[in-house]
């Protein structure tokens, strides 16, 4: 009942205000610790001890919750955090407004586009804003729902929150840049082994769901075999390259890699079958999730 209710206060309300949000409150512990951290002339361990230290205050607050001896109380702020660790109405929010201005004002959807990924959109024709869009579809789904959920299954509330804190980590300070590469070695690392599973479960989910939306699933399966290897990332290209084959379309990301699931181009029908493919997979989570909850 955590679980689904969580799902329906997102599909419903979204996300919550900045100044309630656990990933907000996540992020500002993490930017004014930095410093303090820093002073550690040892890089890696500096960050090492960083991202333990923001893990275990995090993670002990739901211990508390346990505490409580008021079951409603118990159970309202644990759906309530458990929501503020996964997302999936705001995969919407952010990707409907690339959609609505790709054929009519061409810049506007470049910079809304800016604002869920990391590379350069200034120059990006339609095909490649699509691409990088169903790119931002397919990894969204394993970091942003699939990982937080796979591990309250197994570990609980500590566990997705646990989770939520290791992605916040990497997002931050998980760059290879001179700033970044040691002392954000750690937090890389953490997140690259946490989301290894969930990766792989995402592309056996893509394919389900490529077969229920009467997509390419073979297609699916033979890309994924192929190119789930190309990208930088352990993880990233087994939900690419799965959702590119179902789509019969390639996605690139220029001078880093190419991943060829059929020679259709990125559209906008074709982010709207993405995020198709993206919904169905959510479903289907949920569904075995709270299976696996009462089972367990």
């Amino acid at each position: 009942m955590i679980l689904i209710s969580s799902f329906l206060i997102d599909l419903i309300f979204g996300e919550p205000p900045n100044y309630f949000h656990l990933t907000v409150w996540i992020g500002k512990f993490i930017e004014k610790m930095e410093n303090y951290f820093r002073k550690i002339k040892n890089e890696k361990l500096a960050g090492a001890l960083l991202a333990i230290s923001s893990i275990v205050l995090f993670t002990s607050f739901t211990f508390l919750i346990r505490l409580i001896n008021i079951w409603w109380l118990e159970f309202i702020l644990s759906v309530l955090i458990l929501k503020m660790t996964f997302a999936f109405n705001s995969m919407f929010r952010h990707v409907i407004p690339i959609m609505k201005y790709m054929n009519t004002d061409i810049d506007l959807s470049r910079r809304f586009l800016s604002l869920v990924v990391r590379r350069d959109t200034k120059t990006l024709d339609k095909s490649h804003i699509a691409s990088a869009t169903i790119e931002t579809i397919a990894e969204g789904f394993v970091d942003g729902f699939l990982s937080p959920i796979f591990y309250y299954v197994i570990f609980g509330l500590p566990g997705a929150v646990a989770y939520r804190v290791i992605n916040t980590l990497d997002s931050m300070v998980g760059y290879k840049n001179e700033r970044y590469i040691k002392f954000g070695w750690f937090s890389a690392k953490l997140d690259t082994l946490a989301n290894y599973i969930p990766a792989r479960i995402a592309f056996i989910l893509f394919t389900i769901s490529a077969f229920i939306l009467r997509k390419n699933w073979r297609g699916s399966i033979i890309t994924t075999i192929k190119f789930h290897s190309v990208t930088e990332s352990k993880n990233a290209g087994w939900s690419m390259a799965s959702i590119a084959g179902a789509l019969n379309i390639w996605l690139r990301k220029p001078n880093e890699y190419y991943i060829e699931g059929g020679k259709e181009m990125p559209s906008l029908e074709k982010i709207k079958d993405a995020l198709k493919i993206f919904t169905i997979s959510a479903i289907i989570t949920i569904i075995i999730s709270s299976l696996l909850e009462v089972i367990l």
